[in-house]
């Protein structure tokens, strides 16, 4: 069954490329070239359309009945992606991150463990790295120092080799 593009399509070519105009280097700018080519007529079907446009013809099905379904409204509204809210609340990073900077924080399970016993909210170790690569939290510490070591002995001793060289 082929469709007349040119009259399914309510809105003028004008109306059209000044849409695209206006949409110029949007996510949705070329959901309206899409039109405006079926308009047009210059490619006869979404999936000569897809090709030109570097989509494949199953996304472009879905802008069409999306297009269908709801107008040009339809087709230029953008959703909210799919997949989970974040369990950790504002409150909770901010106490997380005031945490990680003083320095009572410094590994993945500590973390895990404060949210866990003070905010109530679980993660895995997974979960948590992941969260932290999110929000651009580096888990970034002091050098390491051994247990026996003995500040004012090396203290000493950087003075001392510092006067001999």
């Amino acid at each position: 069954m082929w469709i007349d593009y040119s009259t399914a399509i309510t809105e003028s070519a004008a109306e059209l490329a000044a849409c695209e105009h206006a949409a110029r280097g949007r996510r949705w700018a070329d959901r309206v070239k899409l039109l405006r080519l079926l308009k047009s007529g210059r490619e006869r079907s979404l999936r000569r359309a897809a090709a030109v446009l570097g989509y494949t013809e199953r996304q472009v099905q879905r802008w069409w009945h999306a297009y269908r379904a709801d107008g040009l409204a339809g087709l230029l509204a953008v959703r909210r992606p799919g997949g989970r809210r974040e369990r950790i609340t504002p409150a909770a990073l901010a106490g997380l991150e005031g945490e990680m900077r003083a320095g009572r924080i410094a590994r993945l399970r500590e973390a895990q463990a404060y949210l866990r016993e003070r905010w109530g909210i679980r993660y895995s170790l997974d979960g948590l790295s992941g969260l932290f690569q999110r929000h651009k939290i580096k888990r970034k510490t002091g050098r390491p120092r051994h247990r026996r070591a003995d500040a004012a002995a090396q203290a000493a001793f950087k003075k001392s080799v510092r006067g001999h060289a």
